[in-house]
């Protein structure tokens, strides 16, 4: 890596980390604001010709821009992910291995951060709709519970393909390269040779 691939990397780095605890910290400024909101006096009380309250709907609204942080922010986590494990050093052989650890373990961050923003809105938004759809509530469950299957499908995609190549890898840190070994074995005279 040459001195400016270095410098490169390192500017990544910080604008990376600056812009993602950014948005990090600016969600939960606006969940501190949001319990500050809660207390007030009256917003426990109705909206008018609505069957909600006003700590809901600001929940709703809060929750909605949580969320939406979350999303925004999804990629700069995985980003961060795979620069902080890519970083490891790894012999040749390995390389291409660790690469795909790295890379998969980006993506399940990725995912899970989505996952989490589906989570957040499901549970910030229902003080407004299950109010609002009074008995058909069920279908504000199966809208989310549809919607959050597509990061779960993508994070076990991500999962499954690790599983080989980490295996792999703790495999070969834990009783060595395997071709090392077995070139080894090979070395080493067996007792039938010794008697012919």
């Amino acid at each position: 890596m040459s001195p400016n691939d270095s410098a490169i990397g390192t500017a990544l780095d910080r604008d990376t980390v600056r812009s993602t605890s950014k948005l990090l910290i600016g969600a939960l400024a606006i969940v501190g604001v949001l319990a500050v909101v809660t207390l007030l006096p009256g917003v426990d009380r109705l909206v008018p010709f609505a069957p909600v309250t006003f700590a809901a709907v600001a929940t709703a609204v809060v929750a909605l821009a949580v969320a939406g942080i979350l999303l925004y922010a999804a990629p700069k986590f995985a980003l961060l992910t795979r620069l902080a494990l890519g970083r490891r050093g790894a012999d040749a052989e390995s390389d291409t291995r660790s690469d795909r650890i790295v890379e998969n373990a980006g993506g399940v961050v990725h995912w899970l951060v989505v996952f989490g923003a589906v989570l957040v809105a499901y549970r910030g938004l229902a003080g407004v709709a299950v109010p609002v759809l009074n008995g058909a509530a069920w279908a504000y469950d199966a809208a989310f519970l549809f919607v959050a299957l597509v990061p779960v499908v993508f994070l076990v995609a991500r999962l499954t393909v690790t599983v080989d190549p980490l295996a792999e890898l703790v495999a070969d840190r834990v009783a060595g390269e395997a071709s090392g070994s077995e070139a080894s074995d090979a070395d080493e005279p067996t007792p039938a040779d010794d008697d012919g």
